[in-house]
């Protein structure tokens, strides 16, 4: 494993998170009344950035943002938490991105996205930052920027010899010319169900969910499972990691801290099963938090986690 800090590129999205948290998701038609209200930063791809910087990365964060006040705010953000925010670029006529969650009483959440200026990254943008993707140990992509510029990263990166982790979120329909340079796939199960053609709330075996999403060219899924951990599955080999036992307060942004986590792990040269059980005790610290990016774990509180759980 090298001895310098691992160098990450995340290619994505910025947006404003707008939670609210409610006793119980309503049904189609009714109306509730919440019971809390938080404003605060997010995005997959920053959140993804900033969760990779804290566990010690080298990192930096390609996307687009609105030329106002979410837009200051971003960029101030990243500044204070050391990601290079370089190729970031302000865009006028269209607002930053801003997300819609409600969170359960049992934690559990549900997300829209308005994504404003992220639809408007492009392959241009990305060609811009060509030095750093290929400057860096891993390149980490998420789907809430449009497919061009994704195909644009993953190219740059493979034909650097980069490898290329991406989380599959929100998931949909994927192309080939994506699909043929992604080296770590990491959807959760219900994207894992939509990535093969199914509804997210289809009954299926995880082996053959995992063996399904090999078969869509990629190296390597790893498929999380939230507090069962994830799997790890290749051509050749499936392996179950277990996550720490934790109280849950929040699962927003465990994805996030998983793929920050994951791909630095990676880019310090761990085996995968090393990553990914990595990746898992950075996730499950995320989630005994209510807000994500107070919650994305320090490299030393992911460290000193052993098999035991955390709370008890």
């Amino acid at each position: 494993m090298s001895d310098r800090p691992a160098k990450i590129a995340v290619v994505g999205s910025y947006n404003v998170g707008l939670t609210m948290s409610v006793p119980r998701f309503p049904v189609g038609g009714e109306t509730i009344i919440g019971q809390s209200f938080a404003e605060g930063p997010g995005g997959k791809g920053s959140n993804q950035a900033i969760a990779a910087t804290r566990l010690g990365a080298e990192t930096s964060f390609v996307g687009k943002v609105g030329a106002d006040q979410y837009g200051d705010d971003a960029v101030e953000l990243w500044e204070s938490e050391g990601v290079d925010a370089t190729h970031v670029s302000r865009v006028t006529g269209a607002h930053t991105g801003v997300a819609f969650i409600i969170v359960n009483e049992d934690g559990e959440n549900e997300i829209t996205v308005a994504p404003g200026a992220n639809d408007m990254l492009d392959p241009n943008t990305i060609g811009t930052a060509s030095d750093v993707i290929e400057d860096s140990d891993c390149l980490l992509l998420q789907l809430e920027i449009p497919d061009e510029p994704l195909i644009t990263a993953a190219e740059i990166a493979s034909d650097a010899g980069v490898p290329v982790i991406l989380n599959p979120a929100p998931a949909r329909e994927l192309p080939t010319s994506l699909l043929e340079n992604v080296a770590y796939l990491t959807p959760n199960e219900s994207e894992a169900l939509v990535l093969t053609g199914r509804d997210p709330d289809t009954d299926v075996s995880h082996e053959r969910l995992t063996r399904e999403l090999i078969g869509l060219g990629v190296e390597t899924a790893v498929m999380t499972q939230g507090a069962a951990g994830a799997v790890l599955v290749t051509e050749n080999e499936m392996i179950s990691i277990d996550a720490p036992s934790v109280p849950v307060a929040d699962t927003t942004g465990a994805g996030d801290a998983f793929n920050g986590a994951f791909a630095v792990a990676l880019g310090e040269g761990k085996p995968p099963a090393e990553a990914v059980e990595f990746a898992c005790r950075a996730g499950a610290l995320e989630v005994t938090e209510e807000e994500v990016i107070p919650g994305l774990p320090e490299r030393d509180e992911v460290d000193t986690i052993a098999d035991g759980s955390i709370g008890e």
